[in-house]
């Protein structure tokens, strides 16, 4: 990590040269646009409340990775998962350098495709240039261009026409320790008709608070053809002195249906963005997030429904609980072009403080180019009920287990739509933070 914004990527580099030729031109616009593009202005309402400058890095500085002995533990329980007949497959990246799959047998047997980007390039050429760099490329950003220039190796799932994955496919990334840097990247395609769930799990990271924080960049792109159900589980629990940022964007056609869950709870800087562009009749969207901050802990979120067509439909639904000196920022943006007409969107961002200290910022904003749509947003920040807390004192119960009772209802909702073998540890995370209430 550093503070100098002027820090540049070389233009020899072995990231650069991997692929075929029009990866590699991909490769260097990106590399171009880092270069070029200034660091985001603080003026601008998505940098508000963070500093981008401690989103750059020195690659050339950073140190060969080493893993967080606990990832092996993570991996063992998924592999039980997966023998249990809970996932249907299970895929482990470590850093973008080792990447392992189990369990591919049956789905490789349908025509289903998990593997690794590089692999894909090579293997299904036609494919993935269609889809990759098409929603996050060297026009995005310039932390999204930086991803474009340096990832190692990613994973790429396509599931063809009319196909339906029951049990979801769990991916379990692992960062590297102090001054590591990763670059993971993630395309999937799911076909007409067809149906997949995917837990894309963040783990790993600095867990030393005195050294050079680790640093991960992340990119998912997802697509979901006509009429395609798609579930997408976003679980980030990295160490405490890890550095975060991930951009998802998912695009869906005529009567797709998504479904998209964040659940934050790791990281000592984290700032996620999830984007989903409706771009067909019918298509219907849904986010829920989960962002639970403690010790001093900074999250940054911002969502995005962008409709581009008539008739689509999309909701939101973000809450956040802190404690300790936690800070979240969150923005919300809902835009509906001007031709699309008879949209329904709703946004809600519910902000618990369970102690003073902690520091919540909502933004939620929309941008309607049409008076044909129903739309509707909300925000709240404060402490807990103090009705709610009273009723259930008046009944015996001591106000750190009234407390805890409450918070768990908050979370409820949320974590009842995430997969059942997920869900177990989800809980586990929500009831260590609330023991120290």
């Amino acid at each position: 990590m550093n503070n100098n914004n002027d820090i540049k990527i070389p233009d020899i580099i072995p990231e650069l040269e991997r692929g075929p030729l029009w990866l590699k031109e991909k490769r260097h616009a990106s590399r171009e646009a880092y270069n070029r593009i200034p660091l985001p202005s603080r003026n601008l309402h998505l940098w508000r409340y963070t500093d981008p400058n401690k989103f750059t890095m020195d690659r050339e500085k950073a140190v060969d990775m080493a893993f967080n002995e606990g990832y092996d533990i993570v991996e063992k329980t998924e592999l039980n998962h997966l023998q249990e007949g809970n996932l249907a497959a299970l895929v482990t990246d470590l850093g973008g350098k080792t990447i392992n799959f189990y369990g591919l047998e049956k789905l490789i047997s349908k025509g289903i495709v998990v593997s690794t980007l590089s692999e894909a390039v090579e293997k299904h050429y036609d494919l993935v240039e269609q889809y990759l760099y098409r929603l996050v490329n060297s026009h995005t950003g310039k932390f999204e261009a930086l991803n474009g220039a340096l990832w190692n190796d990613g994973i790429f799932i396509y599931i063809p026409k009319n196909m339906t994955i029951e049990n979801p496919i769990h991916l379990l990334r692992e960062s590297g320790l102090a001054n590591s840097v990763q670059f993971p990247r993630l395309l999937i395609v799911v076909g007409e008709n067809a149906e997949l769930t995917i837990i894309d799990e963040y783990g790993g990271g600095c867990q030393d608070e005195n050294k050079v924080p680790s640093y991960t960049n992340g990119t998912v792109e997802l697509f979901g053809l006509e009429n395609s159900h798609t579930r997408y589980v976003m679980l980030q629990r990295q160490q405490p002195s890890a550095t975060f940022y991930l951009n998802h964007r998912a695009l869906i056609e005529k009567g797709a249906d998504m479904l998209t869950i964040t659940l934050a709870f790791g990281g000592a800087l984290s700032k996620h963005n999830f984007g989903v562009i409706l771009n067909g009749p019918g298509a219907n969207s849904n986010m829920y997030g989960l962002l639970f901050g403690s010790d001093h802990q900074h999250f940054d979120n911002h969502t995005l429904h962008q409709h581009l067509s008539g008739q689509t439909t999309s909701n939101i639904n973000f809450k956040t609980a802190l404690s300790d000196q936690a800070v979240s920022a969150y923005t919300g943006l809902i835009k509906i072009d001007h031709k699309s007409k008879n949209c329904e969107a709703y946004q809600e961002n519910r902000n618990l403080l369970l102690n003073k200290g902690t520091k919540a910022e909502t933004i939620p904003v929309l941008e309607i180019l049409n008076e044909d749509v129903m739309c509707s947003h909300g925000a709240t920040v404060g402490p807990v009920d103090p009705a709610q807390l009273f009723y259930l004192r008046s009944r015996g119960i001591p106000h750190t287990e009234a407390v805890r009772m409450i918070v768990n209802g908050f979370v409820d909702n949320t974590i009842k739509q995430v997969p059942k073998d997920l869900q177990k540890r989800i809980q586990t995370y929500v009831t260590e933070r609330l023991e120290h209430i």
